[in-house]
């Protein structure tokens, strides 16, 4: 799932760049190379490319994490924000078209708050391979309370009217337990894994068509999931940016 991924690079980067400040009490930032650990977690590789050498990597091939992670922080003095684009709800993206295109299709991109290289998540296998695009400064993030406050409306709304239809959202899927680094606030790590559990119940809902009675019923479900998933997607992309209290 490269939706896992951008999760951990955005915020794996964010706790790099504010180094040891960020850390939990008594503690320090983590070094580029266990923060790339970090990021690959269970997958069996992540590979860099660099095609247009907006990070000045080589453009041939592909790129070690822990050399790509380093060099990003080298070409910004800001953060990163997470964009996790659908078809009409773009949030941050800013541009240009070729950029927009790739993180359409990928579901998500890692941005620096003041443009550059845009990271893109792509699944080949068991590894993940990001490309470097060139991105325009983004939208600035929304904050974490506002999209929180967003995403409990959109609970109360999405239950009363699955209630109504008589149905669920489906099987509750299983977690890997994902978090947020300790260098996040508390209220974000609570925020970003409530979001994500709702996004990974609102597409097994999706995919889930059994039990249903008529074609009627099916579209009223879909829109009502569909509107819950974008306020979590919504809330988890807000969570994720560096917004400490």
């Amino acid at each position: 799932m490269t939706l896992l991924a951008a999760i951990r690079l955005v915020t794996n980067l964010n706790v790099l760049r504010h180094g040891p400040a960020a850390g939990a009490a008594g503690s320090s930032a983590p070094s580029a190379e266990v923060a790339a650990r970090m990021v690959q977690d269970g997958d069996a590789a992540h590979h860099v490319s660099d095609p247009d050498a907006l990070l000045g990597l080589s453009g041939e091939g592909s790129n070690p994490l822990d050399e790509a992670m380093p060099a990003a922080l080298r070409r910004t003095t800001e953060d990163w924000i997470l964009a996790l684009p659908r078809p009409g709800r773009l949030g941050p993206l800013r541009g240009p078209m070729s950029l927009t295109r790739a993180a359409l299709g990928a579901g998500a991109a890692v941005i620096p708050r003041t443009g550059g290289a845009a990271w893109i998540p792509a699944r080949v296998g068991p590894a993940i391979q990001w490309q470097l695009v060139a991105a325009d400064r983004p939208f600035p993030p929304v904050s974490s309370a506002e999209t929180e406050h967003a995403l409990t409306d959109a609970i109360r709304a999405a239950t009363g009217e699955l209630d109504r239809l008589g149905m669920t959202s489906g099987r509750r899927p299983e977690s890997d337990g994902l978090e947020l680094p300790a260098a996040y606030p508390t209220r974000q790590r609570h925020a970003a894994a409530r979001a994500l559990r709702l996004v990974e119940a609102c597409e097994t809902g999706l995919a889930d068509e059994s039990g249903l009675l008529h074609a009627h019923a099916a579209e009223l479900r879909a829109r009502t999931l569909r509107g819950l998933l974008n306020a979590a997607l919504d809330s988890l992309e807000a969570s994720c940016a560096w917004q400490p209290a």
